[in-house]
């Protein structure tokens, strides 16, 4: 496998020395390795990631299942089995062909035509030969009595060709031709469709009740797992080096999660033989079987305390920890582990989904854009570092991007792009559906609608906002947590907010509205507003207020600090005042993106009494217009900002000098 750079922006601490640390082989030796899974929402990077890997590791015996293609959603783990079987038993240069003989035993078993009391009397003969461990060449008659039983019908009669098939097994041949077998065994039905050979198709048929399915699935993968097992053994042991790679995408649709219980499963009953094979996949949404081992940061807690975590799960010490981010995969894995031990099993769950500006700049380099211009510190801003949306809106507005008029990048998300049906659209409704894809139109509409409060908290006041969701206010929080969609902020008590890239989005549509709609811009803000009004959270109402353009309300609030009256504006003063004015200023808007910044500023700072409020009027519009990221992406009002603190600052204690501070990073 090579070592060299990777080029996937963001994930070289997962594509370089992760997987090399999963493919490894301390001195020969299987090791209890975790299923590694990429967390994230849609667009986050998931699918290129295995990409990459696939493309690293192609020289290797590995196999790539997308459980979102070929109807595979809710494929069974025995039907998947035989399909990893197949790719891993291809032959590779150096590690020659990979045998599964048990498995295809099983197969066989299974795909006979006998009652269910007769396959369910094949597959407990089967888990005991298994559970011998032992070579199935050193089981010939117990093999010929389970296909034998298997292959007995109500006349009494024997299946022809199972006989053949049995030496067929007992050489460990790990691919079969197909005609050759169709020969021997005249009664197993030849395959169709795409599946790379017949045998996959006697998987499906499967009969009884969920008990007994279940007990199939974990024959296959005892069998499966037994056979890898016997495959880096022996002579084979000393050119097969690196341990096989089994990469699952989409593994949160009902396939991808049996399958990985499964095989958790299979992996607890034989605690003392560890196997070789290292698992990668990719969920963009939460498995509740983590929860034994891992949290997400908006589960619901019930109050009870939360169970032991396993004596068998293990997290590196830490108790019960959220998914790590790609930025600490590198320290946790830091030490080599033992040859039989891991401080991570059975799952080691990573975060992705947000980019640093120097990746940005990576990606923007790969379209001729410099590091030092400003396209890529507006894509960061914009898009708060989403993968897929820094690619998109990249690959559409770099070839017309103008460093000596960045104010083009105002009208970005409303470049023109070609629709599925073939007519035009533009990117932002482009990105909007791709985005809301996993939502209902209902539901769609009922985000929009939140988008616009400072939180998600207004998802739990159905009065305010209208919600039309049938399942109760919390279920659109729910909904959001396991797409994983929801951010908390930092704080004593969490703050649940949605992702900044998926929120801008709402709110240009929030902002497209007609003014007659029941739920205008207007309207929602003006709930909101008066909602925290009455309930004491000031500085949230006047959040609000900057929203719907009221700039007095909110210049009356800012104010209060600065009169004569109150007490001195200290340090811890200053403090608090900066950080409402944060708050107040992130507010969001929907002014003219063709229009001057200045004009817009000169045009929303009305008259006011004094010049203290002048002076407020111009900081608070102008920092309002400039953290949008489409407002003044040229930064044209940052010496306005940057001299409005100045002068603000003077003469107002000891506290002036947080002021002074704050104005030398517009300089």
């Amino acid at each position: 496998m090579p070592i060299d750079a990777h080029p996937l922006s963001g994930l070289r601490a997962i594509t370089g020395g992760l997987v090399e640390e999963l493919l490894s082989r301390p001195g020969g030796e299987n090791r209890a390795l975790p299923v590694v899974v990429a967390l994230g929402a849609r667009g986050t990077g998931k699918t290129a990631l295995l990409t990459e890997l696939a493309t690293r590791c192609e020289d290797i015996p590995h196999a790539h299942v997308d459980f979102e293609r070929h109807d595979w959603e809710n494929v069974q783990p025995r039907e998947l089995l035989g399909h990893l079987a197949f790719d891993l038993g291809r032959h590779w240069r150096q590690f020659g062909r990979l045998a599964f003989p048990r498995l295809w035993l099983c197969m066989l078993v299974l795909g006979a035509p006998v009652e269910v009391g007769d396959r369910r009397a094949a597959l407990r003969r089967l888990r005991e030969l298994l559970a011998q461990n032992q070579p199935l060449e050193h089981n010939r008659e117990a093999i010929v009595d389970v296909v034998k039983l298997a292959g007995g019908v109500a006349s009494g009669r024997s299946l022809p060709g199972w006989n053949e098939a049995t030496d067929l097994l007992l050489r460990g041949l790990s691919w079969y031709d197909r005609r050759r077998l169709i020969g021997k065994i005249k009664t197993i039905p030849s395959g169709a469709g795409n599946h790379e050979d017949f045998l996959i198709e006697i998987a499906k048929h499967a009969q009884g009740d969920e008990e007994d399915r279940a007990g199939v699935d974990a024959t296959f993968c005892d069998a499966f797992l037994a056979d890898l097992r016997r495959d880096y053994s022996g002579i084979n042991r000393a050119r097969r080096t690196l341990n096989s790679l089994v990469l699952l995408d989409n593994a949160h649709t009902p396939g991808g999660r049996s399958f990985l219980r499964a095989l958790d499963e299979a992996r607890r009953r034989c605690p003392d033989e560890a196997d070789p094979l290292a698992v990668v996949a990719t969920s963009r949404t939460w498995n509740p079987d983590w929860n034994e081992s891992w949290t997400l940061l908006t589960a619901h807690h019930t109050g009870d305390r939360e169970p032991t975590r396993p004596t068998t799960h293990r997290t590196n010490g830490l108790d019960r920890p959220a998914p790590r981010r790609p930025s600490d995969v590198e320290e946790d894995w830091s030490e080599t582990p033992g040859p039989l031990e891991n401080r991570w099993y059975p799952w080691y769950l990573v975060e992705l989904g947000t980019l640093s500006k120097e990746d940005t700049m990576d990606i923007a380099a790969g379209y001729d854009i410099h590091p030092a211009s400003r396209l890529p510190r507006f894509l960061h801003r914009l898009t708060d570092g989403h993968p897929r949306a820094i690619t998109e809106v990249v690959a559409k507005v770099a070839h017309r991007y103008d460093s000596a008029n960045p104010a083009l990048l105002r009208g970005a998300l409303q470049t023109g792009v070609p629709g599925g049906d073939g007519r035009e659209t533009t990117l932002l409704a482009e990105i909007h559906d791709y985005l809301l894809q996993d939502f209902s139109e209902a539901n769609r509409q009922d985000l929009v609608t939140a988008s616009a409060a400072i939180d998600v908290e207004m998802l739990f006041h159905k009065e305010i906002l209208d919600l039309r969701n049938p399942m109760g206010e919390g279920a659109l929080f729910k909904a959001l947590g396991e797409h994983l969609w929801l951010r908390a902020e930092p704080g004593e008590s969490p703050q649940y907010v949605l992702h900044p890239w998926l929120r801008r989005v709402l709110l240009q549509e929030l902002a497209s509205r007609a003014e007659d709609h029941p739920l205008s811009w207007v309207e929602v803000h003006t709930r909101c507003r008066d909602f925290y009004e009455k309930n004491g959270r000031i500085v949230a109402a006047r959040y609000h207020d900057l929203a719907l353009e009221n700039v007095g309300e909110t210049i009356v609030h800012l104010r209060r600090p600065f009169d004569a009256r109150h007490a001195e504006f200290d340090v811890p003063a200053a403090e608090a005042w900066l950080a409402e004015l944060d708050v107040i200023t992130a507010a969001p808007n929907r002014l003219d993106k063709d229009a001057d910044p200045y004009h817009q500023v000169q045009h929303l700072v009305h008259e006011f009494d004094d010049e203290l409020e002048t002076t407020l009027a111009w900081l608070v519009v102008a920092l309002w217009i400039s953290r949008d990221p489409l407002g003044d992406p040229g930064k044209t009002l940052d010496s306005t900002i940057e001299s409005t603190f100045h002068h603000l600052a003077q003469g107002r204690g000891r506290g002036s000098m947080l002021l002074h501070e704050r104005a030398e990073r517009y300089r």
